[in-house]
């Protein structure tokens, strides 16, 4: 399905006529872009050197057993996009940092479990719901003989995130792939870096560029570097746990 976004952005310095959008995508969403002079923290070299050389990785990697996994042509072309989503970008940013353990929230359909797991040995991915019951899922029960485990529970709740930090701060690169309604990503932020300060993981979060996610974005007190025009579409954020 093709989606129009129509609409007036009217209100940001400029006549209404000038703000008119008028915009043909598979898929479209309303954003906010803002000044990175006064944003804080800002990016560091670290999250600078990781993003060129996963740049420089994603290109060679091949993906082919994910995409053969998905049932849909719609999500095998999804998949086979980079720039644009997020495939590729993963597991190179695995290999960038020289990760042996990752985690990702959010397991859904299981792309992003299989993406990393490409590029690293070990990965604990969580949900709310267990992977069997999202049709479509990629993931297959003998994945979980080879190195990916499947944890549910919400670690956004304090109480289950505290029975999990063993888990987080052993993880060289955490993806966080949730709600997106900035309400869970702010809540786990709070939780997640003061526990693992110190390891030197990276942290991804996808769709930063989506309006529920802009204002945590801007605000999540680490240093950080949007990637999204060589990660995800709709946003991909790099941050660093010093």
């Amino acid at each position: 399905m093709r989606k129009t976004l129509r609409g007036s952005l009217a209100g940001f310095g400029q006549s209404r006529s000038e703000n008119q959008v008028r915009l043909q995508a598979r898929h479209a969403e309303p954003s906010l872009i803002s000044s990175l002079d006064d944003q804080e923290p800002k990016a560091n070299q670290f999250l600078i050197d990781v993003l060129v050389e996963a740049v420089q990785i994603a290109p060679g990697l091949d993906i082919s057993e994910l995409v053969e996994r998905t049932n849909s042509e719609e999500e095998k072309l999804w998949m086979q996009t980079w720039p644009g989503e997020h495939y590729r970008l993963l597991p190179a940013l695995a290999q960038a940092v020289g990760a042996s353990r990752a985690v990702e929230v959010g397991t859904y359909k299981g792309q992003g479990t299989l993406a990393l797991h490409a590029a690293c040995p070990a990965v604990t991915t969580y949900d709310i719901h267990p992977y069997d019951s999202f049709p479509g899922t990629v993931i297959h029960s003998n994945d979980f003989e080879g190195g990916i485990e499947q944890r549910i529970g919400d670690l956004s709740q304090p109480d289950f995130f505290n029975s999990q930090v063993e888990v987080l701060s052993q993880a060289q690169l955490i993806f966080i792939d949730g709600p997106k309604d900035g309400v869970f990503e702010k809540a786990f932020a709070e939780l997640l870096y003061p526990a693992i300060r110190g390891s030197g993981a990276l942290v991804v979060w996808d769709d930063i560029r989506l309006m529920s996610m802009v204002d945590f974005w801007r605000w999540l007190p680490a240093p950080k570097l949007d990637a999204t025009s060589i990660g995800h579409w709709s946003g991909t954020g790099l941050s660093h746990s010093q």
